[in-house]
């Protein structure tokens, strides 16, 4: 099935006196909030206190923000790379419950919201996939989320959340071509808390998270939780009237600490989630007129998926060194049955059930944190197996089954060592990297499951990574760093292909360079991060239709480059005000790419890459009484510039602009308010994709605005 979309103008045009009055009620509302939030502004200035100013979030306390991303431990400001951290308040004060909506908060970060968490297709600095496996890192408390599948996952109480964008293959191999996400939860402490949040919103939103932190000894803790979320969904699917996007999503949790002594400890970490949705919101589009008919199909599609994660880290500390080792294990298997026609006639259902196992070890040697020179080395290793079964049927009639069984390991070597040359510091890294993929399939026929087309192919990569970069640090409160590095993605099989010589796809490789200023000043209340990069990139994977139109895999075009830049600030105006924003600039084209003879797309903008993501954003906090103690109201806009979704870059989103708020009350023993994402109730198109067989555009709406009120109480 092949993606696409076209702008938001194409909306439908308002028909109506009553829509009419609609949208005139909309701005009004859009000019209120505005005009609320001005005074409060002023009323911040007004309050500052220049004796004692206090420091509000972590993220302003630069002295204790530690990267662990980085795998040594770096400070924030002093890491040479391009550095984004979201901290457990900030998590919390903006409402940010998925991936999918760190969008435009990260700059050059754009991740659409495909209609279900089947997959889940992210964008950094021009560098995404929407097939196979991912382009981006993504780690959660150092269990390595591997397939696309398990990216998109309901976010309950998380620690912090790091990006580091760019290749980040030196330290962690594969399919981190576009850089890295790692997600935490908190970590067990020595005492004994619990905490439960309850929060109902729009669309009978709810969600409910309990969590427990207990002391078992003096050498033991264990946090234990649970959660659960529902909605009965934002889009009607009007042939069924059911809703098109319901949900419902299981969450149990359980993390034990041992710590014996200064010099040892260990985490093991167990997470089991399980997420049962209605799926695909999506209506025909009209192209004449640019507009979204109402969603109207046939047959009910669902998402169903299971998925199962186990951690063990263990950490030694000796005089001279730190040795670790990261031992993970997870399971997943997801069932989708979907409409693919996605009208009211009976022509195309498809489903897809699969079953995976990854398990991965990592061991690592690094230097002290006291040391003066910074080295790590360790060794990877993996191995993941997948069975899928994909099953069509055309107007009622088994047409055929594909069964796919695609063992994959790896093992990779890697090292890196940063050195400090007087107000320099030097680091050079390499890794060395092989993977091999078997795909055994067959293809059944009919009703009667007639064997055709089996066979079984073997694929091997090996690869050298390097990276070097340099800084410079006039003072403790400037860095300046440049980094050159080389990205890599394996190549692998097509789920879908037509022809003998699109089972497969090449691998993709990428030089990148980097330039970067970080900063401190105003008594560490101001800092400002600046990146340019240009990234000359080969071979790109290249997701387009098989040739029948009736599916899509993926091919390799000859010649690709990303450019941009990157600004992020945070400020604390005061001790009750801080505001932050984040700006992202990305050109990514095909210098050279010849579709077949008579197609050239050389010269095009990549699809899926937004001209530029912005956030803009600010905290007021105002002192009330004893048993209120303060109020925090949080505003944070994201815009997204305008993006194509197809190559031959004819079909577009415009930019547009979210905003969303959250009013919260503290007191001693709980925490209470309400939130709102889309304020203004923004039109857009969230999803756009073509079905060339049928003739067909399809769009998915962007979801409406969204209200709600929560209760987090502390024990």
């Amino acid at each position: 099935m092949k993606n696409y979309r076209f702008p938001s103008k194409s909306r439908p045009k308002i028909a109506s006196k009553k829509e009419y009055k609609t949208r005139i009620y909309m701005k009004k509302r859009t000019f209120l909030i505005l005009a609320l939030l001005l005074p409060l502004l002023n009323f911040a200035q007004d309050s500052y206190e220049y004796e004692n100013p206090v420091l509000l979030t972590d993220t302003i306390k630069l002295n204790e923000i530690i990267i662990q991303a980085s795998k040594i431990d770096d400070n924030l400001q002093e890491i040479q790379a391009a550095t984004s951290y979201i901290s457990r308040l900030e998590i919390e004060e903006q409402n940010i419950n998925s991936l999918t909506e760190l969008t435009a908060r990260i700059p050059n970060l754009y991740m659409p919201d495909y209609g279900t968490r089947l997959t889940a297709p992210i964008y950094i600095r021009g560098i995404g996939s929407r097939l196979n496996n991912p382009s981006v890192g993504l780690y959660v408390d150092d269990v390595p989320y591997f397939d696309k599948g398990t990216f998109n996952f309901e976010f309950f109480n998380l620690e912090k959340i790091e990006v580091l964008r760019g290749p980040q293959g030196t330290l962690y191999g594969r399919n981190t071509m576009g850089g890295i996400i790692k997600v935490y939860t908190p970590q067990p402490k020595f005492n004994s808390t619990a905490n439960l949040k309850l929060e109902y919103g729009t669309n009978n939103h709810i969600k409910t998270t309990f969590e427990t932190n207990q002391k078992l000894s003096e050498r033991v803790a264990v946090i234990v939780g649970g959660a659960y979320a529902h909605s009965d969904g934002a889009f009607t699917n009007t042939f069924t009237d059911t809703k098109a996007d319901n949900f419902d999503v299981y969450n149990g949790h359980f993390k034990l600490l041992y710590n014996p002594s200064e010099k040892f400890k260990s985490i093991l970490s167990v997470n089991f989630e399980n997420h049962k949705q209605n799926g695909y919101p999506y209506a025909i589009y009209d192209i004449d007129t640019q507009s979204a008919n109402e969603i109207n199909y046939n047959a009910e599609s669902t998402y169903d998926r299971s998925l199962l994660s186990v951690g063990l880290t263990m950490e030694y500390h000796t005089n001279k060194f730190i040795l670790s080792s990261a031992t993970s294990f997870q399971h997943m298997e997801d069932y989708q049955g979907i409409d693919q026609d996605f009208t009211a006639t009976d022509l195309y259902w498809v489903t897809q059930d699969r079953a995976q196992n990854s398990f991965v070890e990592e061991i690592t040697i690094r230097s002290l944190n006291t040391s003066k020179v910074d080295w790590i080395a360790g060794l990877f290793a993996f191995n993941q197996g997948a069975d899928k079964e994909v099953g069509f049927t055309y107007k009622g009639n088994l047409s055929y089954t594909k069964i796919y069984d695609q063992p994959t390991s790896g093992a990779a070597v890697f090292g890196q060592v940063s050195h400090p040359i007087g107000k320099f510091r030097a680091t050079l890294g390499i890794r060395a990297d092989y993977e091999k993929s078997t795909l055994i399939y067959e293809k059944q026929l009919g009703a009667n499951y007639t064997p055709s087309g089996a066979f079984e192919s073997d694929l091997d990569f090996t690869q050298v990574l390097p990276k070097a970069s340099l800084s410079f640090h006039p003072n403790e409160d400037i860095t300046i760093f440049t980094t050159v590095s080389k990205g890599y993605k394996a190549g692998g099989f097509n789920a879908t292909f037509e022809n003998d010589e699109d089972r497969t796809f090449d691998p993709e490789f990428s030089t990148n360079y980097e330039l970067g200023i970080k900063s401190v000043c105003i008594n560490n209340r101001l800092i400002t991060n600046f990146n340019i990069f240009y990234i000359d990139w080969q071979n790109q994977q290249i997701y387009q239709p098989v040739p029948s139109g009736t599916g899509s895999m993926l091919d390799n075009a000859g010649h690709s480059e990303s450019k941009g830049l990157e600004l992020e600030l945070r400020f604390l105006v005061n001790k009750n005000l801080s505001i932050w924003g984040a700006y992202g600039y990305t050109e990514a084209k095909y210098l050279d790419y010849q579709r077949d003879e008579t197609t050239d797309y050389s010269g095009n903008l990549i699809p899926y890459i937004p001209e530029y993501t912005l956030n803009l954003g600010g905290n007021y906090t105002v002192n009330l009484n004893k048993k209120v103690r303060n109020a925090t109201l949080t505003v944070n806009y994201q815009q997204t510039g305008k993006l194509f979704w197809n190559d031959a870059n004819s079909a577009y989103q415009k930019s547009y602009g979210i905003l969303n708020g959250r009013l919260n009350f503290h007191t001693k023993s709980l925490d209470f308010g309400l939130w709102g994402k889309n304020l203004i109730n923004t039109d857009y198109n969230a999803f756009y994709f073509e079905i060339g067989q049928l003739g067909n555009s399809y769009v998915q709406l962007g979801k409406p605005a969204q209200y709600g009120a929560f209760i987090h109480f502390n024990i």
